[in-house]
């Protein structure tokens, strides 16, 4: 269906009649019905020239989701064999009447097709098949069950957001279906652990001295380095004597060259005090920690005395093939992986198959293969978008989790290059294979853009919202990836868009989010609602269209709603001069929430954000909520003694992660002492009460604490 409801549709449907200048009824003008049928995605509309003239068609979807569902439809029942629809958009033309028509219903997408003059008949018949197979087609109310890989992209959605509770459920969910053996399950343990920055978590580990010795990601590597790091000199500055006795023993195993990918300061630190300590090719350690570009900290000027040449690339020595599958194997990059391929390539055939039938060579290539594939991986994004739709690229998501951590981001810093990156985007196929495995990559790409130092960049916002827009197309095959569409969306809603783009945008999120509403989707559309007040509209009247359009998906719910979403939507309403227009279901005149009052009692609550808006909405809804407690805000960008005290003290510590400074937040958990801390998955008030609704549900801490 075109339009919010079947006048409007039907409003449509004549004006773009009066332009086309359509005759009488055929076969083609019934395909009309698809504009006002609700099952329908979007419209087939004909434009009849006349006899001798071919008819031309137009397929529109209001959004990325409908078009999602459209496409493969018209492929495969009006495709090459019948007309030239090859399943790409196009951009209208004005000067047609019936294309400014068009334009004017705002469309997410537009396609245009005809027939080959044989086949005009058999695409208006196959046309007519096409609309009658929808109409019988009951609407799937179970979906099937998921992959392990759209598990895990799942996770990485979650990451992507610091929803790390709702990760964990997925680790649960890994674990209780026996999906992955135990040691990929404590690899991913350490990957939230990580994303939470809970260095001392990890550090904590029982099986952290088992993990030095295993073949693990290098992720892993990178992550147990850094533990040690934080663990050890969170509030000591970097000392020789004290790596040597605390940390040495357990992190010397874990240093090797070439450094993991995307090693964190706190490891290139090691690398450094490695070298200090006279360790074998301390001065390519050395050399290694001065390149990275990082602050290596009080002891830079000594590791520095090791390179009397200063930073410079460490020169690897020619390595054999048996070496470098070795370090392949336990390096476990894609790098590694890449090298090991080339270097077969390149041998005598015979050579190759005698070394291969080697049992420790033979192993070690077999696990890069399970890993990476049989062939040379892809090496960047760009490549590995043409791979998906290869038949034999079944390591996509593999490779896409490994990309994630070791592609450079600093490609972002060329427009040029985001557009072919956003362009290639686009033009991913839609084959099933295809979508399946970009469904399964996407969260990690998103996680990938994350990774870029100036995100949001605003000359890659091409980047974003091609990524949103792929993300919104699995999302009618598939339950949405909200957590990641609502890092991008954020992106591009603070960058600014243009007009035309932002009405589509808030058009789509709205679609995105589903026709029913749940608790958890709930508290992500009134994030986004928080998001289009805190930035500048370049459309009102789209941003009042969105905002009506949350309280429609909400309605049917109000009544399971907690009070904290009442009170949220009553102080956004508030904001947008709305009391009177709130629909009555949504309003609740008893402010407080006795459960969760008798759950927090008089506890103080802390919260560290840089929205500092945001952070007061949260205060006066949670002071509204449970009048006893105590809540105190903090904004520093590094430890202080104000957030030092606030740390030590507070009975609960809300940290909004996508709003706030590493080395604030790593300062917080040092000093909590295992004391309760929560991370808000966004950066809005609703984030913020969500987190410690969840929290005060499911702790313990405060089923004992007096009301």
């Amino acid at each position: 269906m075109i339009g919010s409801d079947v006048h409007e549709a039907e409003r449509f449907i004549q004006a773009f009649r009066a332009a086309a200048g359509q005759p009488g009824e055929s076969v083609s003008t019934n395909l009309e019905a698809t504009a006002t049928d609700p099952m329908f995605p979007g419209a087939i509309l004909p434009w009849y020239r006349g006899p001798g003239n071919v008819t031309v068609y137009y397929a529109l979807a209001r959004t990325f989701g409908e078009w999602r569902r459209l496409r493969p439809l018209l492929l495969s029942f009006a495709g090459p064999t019948l007309t030239n629809f090859s399943g790409r958009p196009h951009p209208l033309n004005p000067a047609l009447s019936q294309e400014a028509v068009i334009d004017q219903a705002s469309p997410a997408v537009v396609a245009r097709f005809y027939p080959h003059p044989e086949t005009a008949a058999s695409t208006e018949r196959a046309l007519a098949r096409l609309m009658a197979m929808v109409a019988r087609t009951p609407v799937r109310a179970d979906a099937p069950p998921e992959t392990t890989n759209r598990v895990l992209a799942r996770l990485r959605d979650h990451l992507n957001a610091s929803a790390f509770d709702d990760a964990t459920a997925i680790l649960d969910q890994c674990r209780r279906e026996h999906r992955l053996d135990a040691l990929n399950l404590q690899f991913l343990e350490i990957e939230i652990l990580a994303s939470a920055r809970d260095w001392s978590a990890i550090a904590d580990l029982p099986a952290f001295e088992t993990l030095v010795q295993t073949r693990r990601p290098p992720a892993v590597t990178v992550a147990l380095l850094e533990s040690l790091y934080q663990t050890a000199f969170a509030d000591v500055p970097d000392d020789i004597d004290i790596y040597v006795r605390d940390v040495r023993p357990r992190a010397r195993d874990l240093i090797r060259l070439p450094a993991p990918p995307s090693l964190t300061t706190g490891a290139w630190r090691l690398y450094g005090m490695e070298a200090l300590c006279g360790a074998p090719l301390a001065q390519d350690l050395a050399v290694s920690a001065l390149s990275a570009g990082v602050d290596l900290g009080v002891l830079a000027e000594r590791i520095a005395q090791l390179s009397p040449r200063g930073p410079r690339a460490v020169q690897p020595e020619e390595t054999s093939v048996e070496g470098l599958i070795a370090d392949a194997d336990i390096g476990g990059t894609l790098m590694g992986a890449e090298q090991v391929f080339a270097a077969l390539a390149n041998l005598p055939e015979a050579e190759r198959a005698e070394l291969i039938r080697r049992v420790s060579i033979g192993q070690g290539l077999a696990q890069l293969q399970e890993k990476f594939g049989d062939e040379t991986p892809p090496a960047d994004w760009l490549q590995w978008l043409q791979a998906i739709t290869d038949p034999a690229f079944t390591t996509a998501a593999s490779v896409a989790r490994s990309g994630a951590e070791e592609w450079p981001c600093r490609i972002l810093e060329d427009p040029v290059t985001a557009k072919t990156l956003a362009t290639a985007l686009d033009n991913a196929p839609d084959s099933d294979v295809g979508a399946d495995r970009l469904l399964d990559g996407l969260p990690h790409f998103v996680g990938w853009l994350q990774r870029d130092e100036a995100f949001p960049r605003p000359s890659s916002q091409t980047v974003y919202e091609a990524a949103l827009g792929r993300l919104m197309y699995g999302g009618r095959s598939s339950a949405p990836m909200l957590d990641s569409a609502g890092v991008l969306a954020r992106a591009l809603i603070s960058d600014g868009l243009p007009s035309a783009a932002y009405s589509r945008l808030l058009g789509d999120l709205l679609e995105f989010s589903g026709e029913g509403a749940g608790l958890r989707t709930a508290y992500w559309l009134i994030e986004m609602v928080e998001e289009t007040l805190a930035a500048p509209a370049p459309d009102q009247s789209a941003r009042e269209r969105f905002w009506q359009g949350v309280i429609a998906r909400l309605q049917p719910i109000a009544a399971q709603l907690s009070q904290a979403q009442h009170i949220l939507l009553a102080g956004l309403a508030s904001a947008l001069g709305w009391q009177e227009a709130l629909p009555a279901n949504l309003v609740k005149n008893d402010q407080q929430d006795p459960g969760l009052a008798a759950r927090l009692g008089d506890m103080q609550i802390a919260i560290y954000t840089l929205t500092e808006a945001a952070a007061a909405q949260a205060v006066l809804a949670l002071k509204q909520l449970a009048p006893r407690v105590n809540v105190r805000v903090n904004s520093d960008h590094v430890g202080s003694v104000g957030l030092k005290n606030l740390s030590e003290t507070a009975d609960l510590f809300v940290v909004v992660a996508a709003s706030a400074k590493h080395a604030a937040t790593d300062f917080i958990r040092a000093k909590r002492n295992n004391r309760p801390l929560v991370y808000a998955a966004g950066r809005g008030a609703s984030s913020i009460l969500r987190a410690i609704e969840d929290w005060a549900q499911t702790s313990t801490d405060v089923a004992a604490r007096p009301s």
